[in-house]
């Protein structure tokens, strides 16, 4: 067994007498400072990759297995939609295994690193409300409709593997007119591609309906205690950008929430474009 001879005060790491271990070790030092960027996975297990199709059959085979042996949050896959190079990181690892309505079993989260450099209206009128055929926002909204035509573009690869996302989703609609906040929940399939909410990205309710705007929904550990990956990219490394987030805003009728180019959370009227990062669910 790998064992620390020396660490200094603080959990510095010094000396590790296996190598794979202080490298390990080493990691989890940067994940807690925050300050971790992540490693491409294909190129660290390249040799076993090799045993597979291509790098998604093996996450998928790992997932199913319930093995994250070497795989960190951060870490990433990189993809090509649409011309252009999109790294896939871990948002989060089982984050939400055992809940919704239905179960869930073992699974990875991924995030891209960086907005896509389209920009994309949260609505194509400025609301923020359901309407009669569906009462939660995002469900009816055109970020959603974007997110699934994207989805088409994905490499088959990507395609093989990844379930729509079910949350509880938040609900917003009365015939009488125009709602300023959130009154319900429902369980939704909320798309292959999708956003997170408010709460999976800043762990609070911010801009969000108290309650309704949190659902069923966690803290991804990719965002917490960093504002290192709450920073996008207009494009892969391009300059930081504003991005949309799943959530509607309270008190207000046509505002839906974000986060700014410094990683704080914000709102904007909906019918503004902004940027867009993607997530998928890869489950066993």
């Amino acid at each position: 067994m790998s064992t620390i001879k020396e660490m200094e005060v603080g959990g510095v790491l010094r000396q590790i007498e296996d190598s794979q271990a202080r490298d390990d070790v080493g990691l989890l030092l940067q994940q807690t400072n925050g300050l971790y960027k992540g490693r491409d996975l294909t190129v660290v297990f390249a040799n076993e990759i090799a045993n597979y199709t291509d790098a998604w059959a093996w996450i998928h085979a790992r997932i199913t297995a319930g093995n994250y042996a070497g795989i960190y949050v951060g870490d990433y896959i990189p993809i090509t939609v649409k011309n252009e190079t999109v790294q896939m990181q871990v948002a989060g690892i089982d984050v939400y295994t055992n809940t919704t309505d239905q179960g869930l079993g073992h699974h990875i989260d991924f995030i891209s690193r960086d907005c896509f450099s389209e920009t994309v209206q949260w609505n194509t009128t400025n609301n923020n409300n359901g309407n009669a055929t569906d009462g939660c926002p995002y469900m009816v909204s055109n970020l959603h409709t974007w997110l699934a035509t994207l989805s088409s573009h994905l490499p088959q690869a990507v395609k093989n593997h990844i379930v729509t996302k079910r949350s509880l989703m938040e609900t917003r609609y009365s015939a009488s007119g125009a709602l300023t906040d959130s009154t319900g929940w429902e369980w939704k399939d909320i798309g292959l591609l999708w956003v997170p909410h408010e709460y999976e990205v800043f762990g609070s309710v911010v801009w969000a309906t108290k309650g309704y705007g949190q659902g069923q929904a966690m803290q991804y550990p990719i965002f917490a205690n960093s504002w290192l990956n709450r920073i996008k990219g207009a494009g892969h490394g391009g300059s930081r950008c504003y991005w949309w987030l799943a959530s509607v805003r309270s008190g207000d009728s046509t505002d839906a929430c974000g986060v700014t180019d410094n990683g704080t959370a914000s709102s904007w009227n909906a019918s503004d474009a902004l940027r867009v990062p993607v997530c998928f669910r890869i489950k066993a």
